[in-house]
């Protein structure tokens, strides 16, 4: 089956509820969706950045600005 084939089945099917819960159960999840790509794509882009200017620190820095911490 085909994406496009699927899209219109899950349309078709949605298309036929009236179940005012359901459908906003449904379109909460169709938001979540959009939103995490959204998000992941914004940070995917930022830690790029991030990479490219040297803003990064290694595994053991981290952990040596850990210790600092716990000592205060």
């Amino acid at each position: 089956m085909s994406t496009i084939e699927l899209k219109n089945i899950v349309i078709s099917k949605i298309s036929e509820i009236n179940d005012e819960t359901f459908l906003a159960a449904i379109n909460t999840i169709l938001d979540s969706k959009s939103e995490t790509i959204e998000n992941y794509n914004s940070d995917l882009k930022k830690s790029e950045i991030d990479l490219v200017q040297g803003n990064v620190a290694t595994h053991n820095q981290v952990l040596e600005k850990i210790a600092q911490w716990k000592k205060r």
